[in-house]
């Protein structure tokens, strides 16, 4: 995964891998492997990320060279997040089985996922993203339609 951006956001405003720790509320360990991307940042520190700098997500995960936010997400809601996974898959004419299969997990995890059960992890929703050609922050945003 490709989080030099979030890299760059630290230098631009002058942190230190620390800092960014704390205003995140977790370690410089796991804050310096998310910068290297040898870990996924989880959904809602991405978000968080995103509303305190006021940055795409979609920028953050080098996805889109445009750092404006074009849709609010005020906090992760699981439920929204998940009827816009089964909206998309179905207009994709994608079943459960094939992306499943593709993020080599189980098909009753992607029903959990549109089913706002369980949070789709980072990964997949950046790969959704990728397959979808949807954003990220228009996932987790409060629109309904794009």
């Amino acid at each position: 995964m490709n989080f030099n951006n979030i890299k760059q956001l630290r230098e631009e405003n002058e942190l230190t891998q620390k800092e960014m720790a704390e205003k995140l509320n977790t370690t410089r360990s796991a804050y310096s492997l998310w910068e290297l991307g040898k870990n996924i940042i989880p959904l809602p520190k991405l978000l968080e990320l995103s509303n305190m700098f006021k940055i795409s997500m979609d920028y953050l995960c080098g996805l889109s060279t445009v750092k404006d936010i074009k849709c609010s997400h005020p906090n992760i809601d699981k439920k929204s997040i998940g009827k816009k996974l089964l909206q998309t898959r179905k207009k994709l004419k994608l079943t459960q089985e094939k992306i499943a299969k593709k993020f080599n997990t189980t098909h009753s995890a992607i029903s959990a996922y549109e089913n706002g059960i369980t949070l789709i992890p980072t990964i997949f929703l950046i790969e959704f993203s990728k397959i979808s050609n949807k954003s990220i922050d228009w996932f987790c945003s409060d629109k309904i339609n794009e």
